[in-house]
């Protein structure tokens, strides 16, 4: 039985030392490199492209008059009577300027796009990159459970050979069945948030990456938070996401000007020539609507309600991307702290223990058995450490997108 202990023994401490599996070398790529093929493949990003070029052209036309000339050809022909013929060409004048404020309003929808498809880019670098972080270690975390399977499966046969032999009670026996049963489970459920894991990436990478794109590695040591020459208010102002809201308001203010200027009539001249019965003919007519039935207020009451809606509304995002810079700075500065604090002393004493339980049990001073479930405690620190790590990482890219910094630090990463 000893010699069965022995090898138990030996196939904890090769679990403990083996490193999780990862890439070969040559098929890693850096930070850089991965977010921006997903920049450029992704179908979000490249429907957003479009509908900034729709936003443009949009603007364009907005920006140009609204009534074009109107050109009108008559011809009579009576018996007994001279041919009646008339060209007449008529223009509607846009007195007040509404394709200005037309215009206008267009300007600031397209900047709003823009802000809004900058927004989407640094928000699918933030999702995709704390994705990762949750996929590299829920796949770490598996391949633990794998090995902690195999350990608890040879223990379970080990014990079964030992309680036949007379070597073993039978509570040491029930406890390696337990201890199985209970590694079984867990692997279970670590392959289920393994695949969630891959199906939440895979969803918003946009297609499937394992097949077109080798992954990065996040290092073990976690970025500073550098000081900003800036105070909160104008970082949180220059978010692409506080910008486009922004300017929404602004097309809102430029939509109650539209509105109040298409009150204004605009007047119709005409001028036409010809004959009529014989006689040369020469007319001028000016027309104008009057606005009697419909007087356009309540369209800029409309505008003037939605952008009272649209100033609420940057008001509130505002305060709610400041509130989330807030909150993102100190739970990083926490989860940092605590791997910082692992890195110092967990690590450490979690290779020492290994040591120290391998030393007492080969001067028999633990059964195979307390080895074993203190080795499954090892394990569950090595899990939670994985966890630890994953946890501070995502921390860290909310931190990036609430600061507007995700870009910046993306580009740097790759020096």
């Amino acid at each position: 039985m000893k010699k069965l202990q022995i090898l138990a023994v030996s196939t904890a401490l090769t679990i403990l030392a083996m490193p999780p599996n990862i890439a070969k070398a040559s098929e890693q790529t850096n930070i850089p490199s991965f977010v921006n093929q997903i920049w450029e493949q992704s179908p979000a990003m490249q429907e957003a492209k479009a509908m900034v070029s729709a936003s443009k052209a949009n603007q364009k036309a907005a920006s140009k008059w609204q009534y074009n000339p109107e050109i009108e050809i008559g011809y009579e022909d009576i018996d007994g009577e001279d041919k009646s013929k008339n060209i007449g060409i008529s223009q509607t004048i846009d007195w007040s300027g509404k394709y200005r404020a037309s215009g206008n309003i267009a300007k600031f929808e397209t900047l709003a796009v823009i802000a809004e498809y900058k927004a989407m880019r640094q928000n699918l670098a933030v999702d995709v990159l704390s994705a990762l972080a949750e996929f590299k270690s829920s796949k770490d975390i598996y391949n633990l459970s794998v090995k902690r399977t195999d350990l608890m499966e040879r223990f379970s046969t080990l014990a079964q050979k030992g309680f036949k032999a007379g070597d073993i009670d039978q509570s040491e026996y029930n406890l390696a069945q337990l201890a199985l049963s209970e590694a079984l489970i867990t692997q279970a459920e670590a392959e289920t948030a393994f695949n969630e894991s891959k199906s939440k990436l895979d969803s918003l990478i946009g297609f499937n990456f394992e097949e077109n794109m080798p992954l990065p590695d996040f290092p073990k040591d976690l970025p500073e938070i550098k000081e900003f020459d800036k105070s909160e208010d104008e970082i949180i102002i220059q978010l692409p996401s506080i910008q486009a809201i922004k300017n929404r308001e602004e097309a809102a203010k430029a939509a109650i000007k539209h509105a109040s200027k298409n009150r204004l009539p605009d007047p119709t001249i005409a001028f036409s020539t010809g004959k009529d019965t014989g006689s040369d003919m020469i007319g001028v007519s000016l027309s104008m609507p009057v606005n009697v039935f419909n007087s356009y207020g309540a369209e800029v009451e409309v505008a003037k309600q939605e952008a009272i809606a649209q100033a609420k509304a940057f008001k509130n995002a505002f305060y709610t991307a400041k509130t989330t810079l807030k909150t993102a700075k100190r739970t990083y500065q926490l989860s940092k702290r605590a791997w910082e604090n692992w890195q110092k002393q967990g690590a450490l004493a979690l290779s020492k223990q290994t040591k120290t339980l391998d030393r007492k049990f080969k001067v028999g001073e633990l059964s195979a058995t307390d080895y074993l479930v203190q080795i499954e405690q090892a394990l569950d620190t090595q899990i939670a450490a994985k966890e630890l790590h994953s946890q501070a990482w995502q921390s860290w890219f909310s931190w990036l997108g609430a600061s507007g910094n995700i870009e910046q630090w993306i580009q740097n990463s790759g020096e």
